[in-house]
């Protein structure tokens, strides 16, 4: 099924803009709470026909496939994978200089997280469909999609993404999708398998997926060699945030020891923006490739370079030392996030208010008899006292969560700031109405114009605060990589994976990224390679 013509979006998502954080943050909730109470793989496994693997073990010649993930945000990124994959042909220079040419996938896998900021009808077609669909139109291109859900698409509980991809009656921009559940396995030639893994938010398996996945395992050959596309790299997380829980499930290893009765020659993943390959003491690629539209993600912090079981890191995309240049625009952050002033100017306004009404003209001699004042009013006054309190816990909450001490300190230090510089916006205001403009104190001219003075400061002061406090927190401390590159909505430096399966049997994965994405008057750059490297088989054990 072809989707409905849509206007191109032509912007990343305003991860910063109030309406995204504001509805982003109820979707979440709602899935974090409801999602894993009551898991809809459940009643979709059993509402849905029988599922078996799908074969492609007698495809003729060299096999071609192509996994994209993280895609869906800003169109221009999200078609130019689209387009350059679809293409028949595709010659890309190595690092070393030497070329590499390879044909189109006769499969496309989309490993997660299809749409951005929060999943919908309207999005699935407008930002995901629409773009492949005019890509494909173009080359003629009708590759099978296959798709595992990521984070993003569970905001909903899984109904939008249902919807679109498993439903083989509707088709997928003009190709053929086959499977009805949110996990699939495809039998490759030369006894490779693709299996993709549904997690939904980081929670165990469910009971049909553990049943569906055993009974594949029961119809592989013993020489059989897996890829595992899996929707977050477990690996990273356990080794940034070694402490906490969350990040601590066993599920790959279980998945590998209990249910496949083998360990996987590869695993593969998106959800970080960006492509990064380590390497297991023995051999076994963990690959993360999560470049197909969405915002990038920094390479240079946090520090990932070894991982907690013994993987070394092989190669990076975009390299650290360009990320650590992009990092730099975080001080731009009111250039680039102009609609996230007006909630700081708001939320400023608000506090002088609330602090003004309180105190007197004497009060406003200077800076430091004003806050004096100002500290005992919040003590004094319940309503303002609890604003303040709500103020510096709603800071505290947005402070990156892995850590408590990071939380409290640069939480605490993040709320003072801005407090700070409401305080000194409001006092300044005042001043300068009374003695500048000679306006009678605690008139109401003098109260709008003060108002209005601290409101336009603090759409200034403020997120630039806040882009001091992504940049600290990120190239200092290492915290906050999500909310420091997401402000920042680089559409370029873009990427996807290449599988080809040769006459022999021997697979070999290209990572190929497009460093400029085209824009209305700017072409995009040339595809060219990042990595290659060939899956070496592995023993069952």
């Amino acid at each position: 099924m072809t989707p409905r013509r849509f206007k191109p979006k032509l912007r990343m998502t305003g991860w910063f803009d109030p309406d995204v954080m504001s509805r982003s943050a109820i979707m979440l909730a709602t899935a974090n709470i409801f999602g894993r109470h009551s898991d809809s793989r459940l009643i979709e496994a059993l509402g849905n026909q029988p599922q078996a693997h799908f074969d492609y073990a007698d495809a003729p010649g060299e096999f071609t496939f192509d996994y994209v993930a993280d895609l869906g945000d800003g169109w221009h990124g999200t078609y130019a994978v689209a387009e350059a994959l679809a293409r028949p042909e595709l010659t890309v220079s190595a690092p070393d200089g030497a070329t590499v040419t390879t044909r189109r996938g006769s499969v496309l896998v989309f490993g997660g997280d299809l749409v951005y900021p929060y999943p919908s009808r309207e999005r699935y077609e407008r930002q995901t469909e629409m773009p492949y669909a005019q890509a494909f139109g173009e080359h003629g291109a009708r590759p099978d999609v296959y798709a595992i859900p990521g984070n993003h698409d569970w905001f909903d509980s899984l109904v939008a993404f249902s919807r679109c991809l498993c439903r083989p009656e509707r088709g997928f921009a003009g190709c053929r999708t086959r499977q009805t559940r949110s996990y699939f396995a495809l039998r490759l030639p030369h006894d490779w398998w693709l299996l993709g893994v549904d997690l939904q938010l980081g929670a165990d398996l469910d009971e049909p997926q553990v049943r569906y996945f055993q009974a594949v395992a029961r119809e592989m050959p013993a020489e059989a060699q897996v890829v595992l596309c899996v929707p977050e790299p477990q690996w990273i997380y356990e080794t940034i945030y070694p402490r906490h829980s969350a990040y601590q499930l066993p599920t790959i290893e279980q998945l590998q020891r209990d249910v496949l009765g083998r360990p996987a020659a590869m695993i593969v993943t998106g959800d970080l923006h960006y492509y990064r390959r380590h390497a297991a003491p023995d051999g076994t690629p963990k690959v993360i490739a999560g470049g197909g539209g969405a915002f990038l993600h920094p390479t240079h912090a946090p520090k990932v370079r070894e991982l907690r079981d013994g993987s070394v890191e092989q190669t990076c995309y975009p390299d650290p030392r360009t990320s650590r240049a992009l990092g730099w625009r975080n001080l731009l952050f009111p250039l680039i996030n102009p609609r996230a002033a007006w909630l700081v100017a708001a939320v400023y306004a608000l506090t002088a208010w609330l602090a003004s009404s309180r105190l007197s003209a004497s009060d406003l001699e200077s800076p430091g008899q004003a806050l004096h004042s100002a500290l005992l009013a919040a003590l004094r006054e319940p309503v303002y006292g609890i604003w303040l309190i709500a103020f510096v816990g709603g800071l505290l909450f947005f402070t990156d969560t892995h850590s408590r001490v990071y939380r409290l300190i640069g939480g605490g230090l993040h709320a003072v700031a801005h407090l700070l510089a409401a305080f000194l916006l409001a006092w300044l205001a005042q001043r300068a109405t009374v003695e500048v403009l000679g306006l009678p104190f605690a008139s109401a001219p003098q109260l709008l114009l003060a108002g209005l003075g601290v409101f336009l400061g603090g759409a200034l002061v403020g997120p630039l605060l806040i882009g001091v406090y992504l940049f600290v927190s990120l190239h200092v401390f290492g915290r906050h990589s999500n909310e420091a590159f997401s402000a920042l909505r680089i559409g370029d430096y873009k990427h996807w994976l290449r599988f080809v399966i040769d006459g022999a049997g021997t697979l070999t994965v290209h990572a190929i990224a497009i460093d400029r994405v085209g824009r209305r008057r700017r072409p995009a750059s040339a595809p060219r390679l990042v990595d290659r490297f060939v899956v070496r088989a592995r023993r069952r054990t």
